[in-house]
């Protein structure tokens, strides 16, 4: 399940973190939301959205 975060572009992070997300709501409505897989993924999706804010905040600085 954990994908090499630092490496992703752009798009395959977007789309990481929708696949992501997908699975965690499915997760969510089949388990308790303080199961160790549901945490897991939450975690990991919490590392990808972090990963496209940097790669965001990177952008936007190199504009100015």
């Amino acid at each position: 399940m954990t994908v090499a975060v630092q490496n992703l572009s752009k798009h395959a992070l977007l789309t990481e973190i929708e696949k992501t997300r997908s699975k965690m709501h499915y997760l969510t409505a089949k388990k308790h939301r303080t199961s160790e897989e549901v945490v897991e993924i939450s975690t990991h999706l919490d590392k990808l959205l972090n990963q496209y804010q940097s790669m965001q905040l990177k952008n936007n600085s190199s504009l100015l």
